[in-house]
């Protein structure tokens, strides 16, 4: 089996900080001749004790991210009791023998263990044991504070995307199929493209925010209104897009979201005029953003 260097975390953000980790150990694979790896769980840890814990993006989208970044070899382990309740030593002699790490890589606050009970310096400690190299990456800050998936998520979840895209890297995105509906956008003139939310992800704020739409490789700017559409008695949440100067029938066809700018919050309107006032004042207002 070819020796790694072995990137370790739960990469759930995959955010400025997971880059810096998995750039590293790319760099360090290059420099050793070994093969960059990834040991990461496909679910988040606190699921099993029953937390609700909010992702940034699927493993799916994970992985191709890991992958642009370098990573060749990626293992999701699902995250059951008996990984659970491996002790420090026990955990550390699973990931010798399963990815024959030749230097482990994690970040300033990575735990391990049954209950977490071990932290970066018993991890040092027992890789030296086993004769591999430890390389601990220290936090990247934004405003004074490290990075973290649990910051982003609350950011997103108050609707600042904007300072949520600059911890991610990336704007934050949602995709997905879209659903038939009641069509009241196209009948006053602001047909939408409207996703249900994924349930296991963190959503934002109900309001309406600036937008870009991913329609078959195409980017489209668009402005997105998140919510139950109370000015039409609306019960359901939804992630309804309305793509700037575009009529293409994409019903059923998947879509991906990229939120750019939160412009305001969700408002009752007193009917369908007054709606779609305010829906063309929106569209004039990420007309100008993206200067088209």
């Amino acid at each position: 089996m070819t020796k790694t260097v072995l990137a370790l975390g739960m990469f759930d953000g995959m955010h400025i900080g997971h880059k810096k980790l998995i750039e590293t150990t790319v760099r360090l694979a290059k420099k050793e001749g070994l093969e960059p790896a990834v040991f990461t769980f496909s679910d988040h840890p606190q699921k099993l004790f029953g937390a609700k814990v909010a992702r940034l993006c699927d493993n799916d989208e994970r992985l191709k991210l890991m992958r642009r970044i370098g990573a060749v070899r990626i293992e999701q382990a699902e995250f059951t009791r008996e990984l659970a309740s491996l002790s420090p030593e026990r955990f550390v002699d699973m990931l010798v023998e399963k990815m024959q790490p030749q230097t482990i890589v994690a970040g300033f606050n990575y735990t391990f263990g049954k209950g977490k009970s071990g932290d970066t310096s018993l991890l040092t400690k027992l890789a030296v044991k086993k004769g591999v190299g430890a390389a601990i990456i220290p936090p990247v800050n934004f405003a004074n504070k490290p990075v973290s998936s649990t910051r982003i998520r609350e950011l997103i979840e108050k609707g600042d995307v904007q300072s949520a895209q600059l911890m991610l890297g990336r704007a934050y995105t949602l995709a997905g199929a879209v659903v038939e509906s009641r069509r009241i956008g196209r009948t006053i003139g602001f047909p939408t493209a409207n996703i249900l939310p994924d349930p296991s992800r963190a959503i934002p704020q109900d309001g309406v925010y600036i937008s870009m739409a991913r329609v078959d490789g195409d980017m489209l700017p668009a402005v997105t209104n998140i919510g139950t559409n109370p000015t039409v008695n609306g019960e359901k949440r939804m992630i309804e897009t309305h793509i700037l100067d575009f009529n293409g029938d994409i019903y059923d066809k998947q879509i991906e979201v990229f939120f750019v700018k939160r412009l305001r919050g969700v408002k009752k309107f007193a009917d369908l005029d007054e709606l779609k006032a305010q829906i063309a004042s929106d569209s004039r207002a990420a007309s100008e953003y993206f200067g088209c």
